[in-house]
């Protein structure tokens, strides 16, 4: 059991940087748990877990400021280790406009390395021989909820548990196979560009190309609305309208009649919708 210190407030917040100056902290490894559209609507920061090599904490960012959160994800003076951090790094300024800064991204070097398999657990695997536990059962996981169960903060904390030994192990690679230049090339191409405007991923799928132009204007019509419903009820998307009823409609506007709605959807909230998109 990783014991850990909670950081729910500004002024934990406040003491933790505190905490890294007083050591002279100058890298930490760093992941993140959100919500995408699963349980609720949007997409939405849950948690942040950090390991500096001696001690594990855990930042609830609900009760936080969002000056507090970029002082301390914004902060160049220490290096921030994460696997995969394209996602974490948009979804912080998505959500508080935060531009990650120092992020140490190892899974540039995998790609670079260029393994068969690059999740980090598969990376974890085969250069320590560690096989991360109870994976499935907290993929699913809704991070909205508090407290959080015991299991699943563990779960969570294990994501940052290895990274160092990972760097190590993964930078020394790089060397042997005398790729460093191209790592440096890598993560000056690869950074991560704030402003660029994000499209959903429904409207850049194969069955979206695949439409008319009059059909793919429809869709993104019946699309925003279903943003809009499902904001105001905060559920996700997928349950006022699933992918698949939302190609149909786009091809065949008439389907909308005798479209079946998922049991969370209140019968108000279904006439609701309805009448909104028979206003297009």
């Amino acid at each position: 059991m990783k014991e850990y210190t909670l950081i729910s407030s500004n002024n934990d917040i406040q003491e933790y940087r505190r905490h890294l100056e007083k050591n002279n902290t100058s890298i930490v490894a760093m992941d993140f748990e959100g919500e995408f559209n699963l349980h609720v609507y949007g997409e939405k920061l849950c948690l942040i877990q950090i390991f500096d090599g001696v001690k594990y904490f855990v930042i609830d960012p609900f009760n936080i400021s969002k000056e507090e959160l970029a002082k301390t994800l914004e902060d160049r003076r220490v290096m921030k280790i994460f696997y995969d951090a394209i996602s974490d790094s948009k979804l912080v300024y998505k959500q508080y406009g935060i531009k990650m800064q120092a992020v140490y991204d190892l899974k540039l070097l995998v790609d670079i390395l260029d393994f068969d398999k690059k999740g980090l657990d598969a990376v974890i695997s085969r250069l320590l021989g560690i096989t991360i536990l109870k994976k499935k059962k907290f993929q699913q996981y809704n991070w909205t909820l508090r407290p959080v169960d015991i299991d699943a903060m563990q779960y969570a904390l294990s994501d940052v548990e290895h990274l160092f030994v990972l760097k190590k192990k993964l930078f020394m690679q790089i060397e042997e196979e005398c790729k460093t230049e191209e790592l440096i090339y890598t993560i000056i191409k690869k950074a991560v560009d704030f402003d660029k405007k994000t499209i959903p991923g429904i409207l850049k799928s194969f069955d979206y190309k695949k439409l008319r132009s009059t059909e793919k204007k429809l869709l993104q019509k019946i699309f925003d609305i279903r943003e809009e419903i499902a904001k105001e009820i905060n559920v996700p998307p997928n349950l006022v309208m699933n992918k698949s009823q939302l190609f149909r409609a786009s091809k065949d506007f008439t389907t909308i009649k005798t479209m079946e709605f998922n049991r969370r959807i209140p019968r108000n909230i279904r006439n609701k919708f309805i009448e909104r998109l028979e206003m297009i």
